[in-house]
């Protein structure tokens, strides 16, 4: 189908110009609706699941468009244990309760991560009870070292007293076995 159009070209009408233009224009291609192609694939359970958006019927033999608006397809439509989608040997009914199922499972299962991973390790008492007695024998084991170099800087300190005769007791430097002293009256 071709249209010829004619368009004039110019400032005045002295000098204008006629340019001839062929428009062709494809032809329409018209859409088939999807019940009409859920209902060209009805030959067969094959043909019709091979389509997404097809649902095949076992009970009348009837590939229908799948009811996009819910999840599952109505009663009154076909019924879930003669639904076919995907494939021709799984049926809607054993579909939706191995989805279950498997959700389920994956659901109890990371639960139990949790559980065990957060939750039980706060209430595990021996597991705090070895942290913090491993934690005091080894505060235990720092005193001791701190009591030794301690006590050898103190003889240290002493000796080097005694050598240069440091600390009489006139003094203060070296202090007596008790400090208190007692007042009569």
């Amino acid at each position: 189908m071709s249209n010829v159009c004619c368009f004039l070209f110019g400032k005045d009408s002295s000098t204008q110009t006629v340019s001839t233009v062929e428009v062709t224009t494809a032809p329409v291609l018209t859409t088939t609706s999807l019940d009409e192609l859920c209902t060209s694939l009805n030959s067969s359970c094959e043909n019709c699941v091979g389509n997404p958006k097809c649902l095949y019927c076992k009970s009348n033999t009837k590939c229908v468009p799948y009811p996009v608006g819910n999840i599952l397809p109505k009663s009154s439509l076909c019924a879930l244990s003669d639904a076919r989608w995907g494939q021709c040997w799984v049926n809607f009914e054993a579909l939706i309760i191995t989805m279950g199922v498997i959700g389920g499972v994956i659901l109890l299962s990371l639960m139990c991560c949790i559980y065990c991973c957060c939750c039980r390790n706060k209430k595990n008492p021996a597991k705090w009870r070895k942290e913090d007695d491993k934690i005091e024998r080894k505060r235990e084991e720092r005193k001791l070292k701190q009591d030794e170099r301690k006590a050898d800087r103190k003889t240290k300190t002493d000796e080097i007293r005694k050598k240069y005769e440091i600390g009489i007791k006139t003094t203060g430097l070296m202090k007596d076995d008790t400090p208190y002293q007692r007042f009569d009256a």
